[in-house]
């Protein structure tokens, strides 16, 4: 029963699903065909056919919508590529969910969003799950404290030795950094042993409020 409400919703081009005035419920429709798709629920014609209304929906004027779709279809590995990289490639509100979990994102594509995209899409990037050395040391080309920060907190990021130490260098004053990289599992000992040289902040502790009488 289901799979036959979503598949009314795009069985026939032009049924109205991207035609809807209300955003909110352009973006109701686009999750129920998303998740039936992702879930694997649909023949290959109505595959065909979600696709298609994908690759309209990529183009809403509302990003709410399209950040809907991107995010029904972040993790999903059948999706075609061309769906995906329009999304990686929109409004950074849109590409996150993409960015930072879709599988189907290849070192290239994660490069060059790297390189050119905003600080949100490199801090989308700096989530996943694992990053090459590559996509690292292009992360930390922008010399962005945020981004830097977030992708050391990443321990799934692989962090060269060398680059750490540059990060020290260039970034080892800017808050947080310091703090960061003393978190990260299995530091190099060079690392360890340049790291006793700076100060860790200690939370400060509150003198208790005296009372009044």
């Amino acid at each position: 029963m289901a799979q036959v409400a979503r598949f009314s919703l795009i069985s026939t081009p032009g049924a109205g699903v991207l035609e809807n005035p209300s955003w909110i419920r352009r973006a109701m429709l686009i999750e129920q065909v998303a998740e039936g798709y992702a879930d694997g629920l649909f023949t290959p014609a109505q595959r065909r056919a979600a696709e298609d209304l994908f690759r309209t929906a990529v183009y809403d004027g509302e990003a709410l919508v399209r950040s809907v779709l991107a995010d029904s279809l972040k993790r999903h590995s059948g999706v075609p590529r061309d769906i995906v990289l329009t999304l990686a490639h929109d409004e950074a509100q849109v590409a996150r969910p993409i960015l930072a979990c879709s599988p189907l994102l290849t070192e290239n594509d994660l490069l060059e969003i790297a390189r050119t995209g905003s600080r949100s899409h490199r801090l989308a990037i700096a989530e996943r799950e694992s990053l090459s050395r590559g996509i690292a040391e292009t992360l930390c080309a922008s010399r962005d404290a945020i981004v830097v920060r977030r992708l050391l907190a990443n321990d799934g990021a692989s962090l060269a030795e060398g680059l750490l130490h540059a990060i020290l260098d260039t970034l080892g004053d800017a808050p947080g950094i310091v703090e960061a990289m003393a978190r990260r599992r299995l530091l190099p000992a060079s690392l360890l042993a340049r790291l006793r040289h700076y100060r860790i902040a200690e939370p400060r502790l509150q003198a208790p409020v005296a009372r009044r009488a």
